[in-house]
């Protein structure tokens, strides 16, 4: 399962459904992402191969678009805050599950995959997910 990190406090918001947007200087190879772990971390992580031990899984999402970002987007999408750059990208993410319980896991740069303790661990959420039409519809978890 693949794993994506996003800095406290922005992940709880995601998980939450007040942040719509992530904000990102990069575009995932391809899209629709879905089924992501949405891990929030507490070290932001800008070298290649840093990692935070300190990680949670606090939701799934879907990655389903991504476009330029326009500041005058994060008005109504939670990230009125984020410091724009010119040329930076704008995902949306959809589909949102939060966890009731968060898993802990390590948080790395980019989509990476899941241990197999991380992912153990969160099966055993399986059953403590907000179950969404979408996940109902294909029972894929």
């Amino acid at each position: 399962m693949k794993a994506l990190s996003v800095i406290k406090p922005w992940a709880s918001m995601i998980a939450a459904g007040t942040k719509t947007l992530e904000i990102r200087s990069w575009k995932p190879d391809s899209l629709p992402m879905l089924n992501i772990a949405l891990v929030e971390n507490t070290v932001r992580l800008t070298e290649k191969g840093q990692h935070d031990l300190d990680g949670q899984i606090v939701a799934i999402i879907d990655v389903t678009a991504c476009k330029p970002w326009i500041k005058a987007d994060c008005r109504n999408a939670g990230c009125e805050d984020s410091q724009f750059e010119e040329g930076w990208l704008a995902w949306e993410i959809s589909n949102v599950r939060p966890l009731k319980r968060p898993v802990n896991a390590v948080a790395r740069r980019k989509f990476y995959d899941l241990s197999r303790s991380e992912k153990e661990a969160l099966e055993q959420q399986k059953s403590v997910f907000e179950k969404s039409e979408y996940q109902r519809a294909n029972s894929q978890f």
